[in-house]
């Protein structure tokens, strides 16, 4: 399993931002809160009892750096909506806790126990959305054509393997959200909008334009991807400079071009595609 882990995180360098939401997740319990933990009582009794146990423990010595709901602080990362830590596997969350990764400063809890760290985990994916059900608003099934037809949703979206690829994959992405928190962010995409939201112009300095999305950039280069979906690695010296349009790529009128019961669809598969739509070996595994 640790190799596995250190497999992807050498292969996809957004993977660090999972190790490092993690190592600040445990860095937080310091010696005196690990004490605590030790000689708190257990309650393994039952998935809920976990649940509850839980919260105390990410109540005294994870909320201070990640907020009480998880979703980030003055010192730490969200670890609750992230779709890379939401993705994670138990397995690979609890082995991180339970060993450590001591070359990042990150000491191991396996001295808490098993029951313990699994009560931590509980809570966690309780703030994840992972547990719970949501009451739908509509049919998936009708919201599953609108994503792929008159919604044009998956014209920039994926969702488990299909459709395009300028847009966020959205396959776990109802994994943690309420259905109101999805219907606004439908609706009202600039408000949640960033430079991954948004068409880049890049203008070269012999005055050739490039536009699409930024997938990567540092002090040297420009990774942009077109909406051909051709890749072009732009060097910055040769960058006169980079403006952004104003509206976000994602549509912003669809309280106009859906009827509120299609929205509800819509909402409704997003939060269920999750789990109805993964490949039942996929969905094994992870239960």
């Amino acid at each position: 399993m640790i190799y596995t882990l250190r497999t992807h995180l050498r292969q996809f360098p957004s993977r660090c931002a999972i190790g490092l939401s993690l190592c600040l997740l445990s860095l937080a319990l310091v010696p005196r809160d690990h004490a605590q933990i030790a000689a708190a009582p257990s309650n393994a009794g039952s998935p809920q009892g976990s649940a509850s146990e839980g919260r105390q423990f990410f109540e005294s010595v994870c909320a201070g750096c990640h907020g009480l709901d998880g979703r980030g602080g003055e010192r730490g990362p969200d670890i609750s909506t992230r779709p890379q830590i939401v993705q994670l596997s138990d397995g690979d969350i609890l082995e991180i806790l339970r060993v450590g990764r001591p070359a990042a400063g990150m000491p191991p809890f396996g001295s808490l126990g098993d029951v313990k760290l699994k009560q931590l985990l509980a809570y966690l994916r309780s703030l994840q959305g992972k547990g719970t059900v949501a009451a739908l608003p509509g049919d998936p099934q009708n919201g599953k054509t609108l994503f792929f037809g008159k919604a044009r949703c998956s014209e920039c979206h994926m969702m488990q393997g299909t459709g395009g690829f300028l847009g966020r994959d959205l396959s776990l992405y109802g994994a943690s959200l309420s259905p109101a928190e999805v219907r606004s962010n439908i609706l009202r995409p600039s408000e949640t909008s960033n430079k991954a939201n948004k068409t880049a112009v890049v203008t070269m300095r012999d005055s050739t334009k490039f536009s699409g999305v930024i997938r990567n950039e540092d002090n040297f280069s420009i990774q942009l991807q077109s909406a051909d979906g051709a890749f072009h690695f732009l060097n910055r010296s040769d960058v006169a400079h980079v403006t952004f349009l104003p509206e976000p790529i994602m549509p912003s009128d669809y309280d106009k071009t859906l009827t509120p019961s299609a929205l509800n669809d819509l909402v409704s598969y997003l939060l269920t595609a999750t789990k109805k739509d993964r490949p039942k070996n996929q969905a094994e595994d992870e239960e």
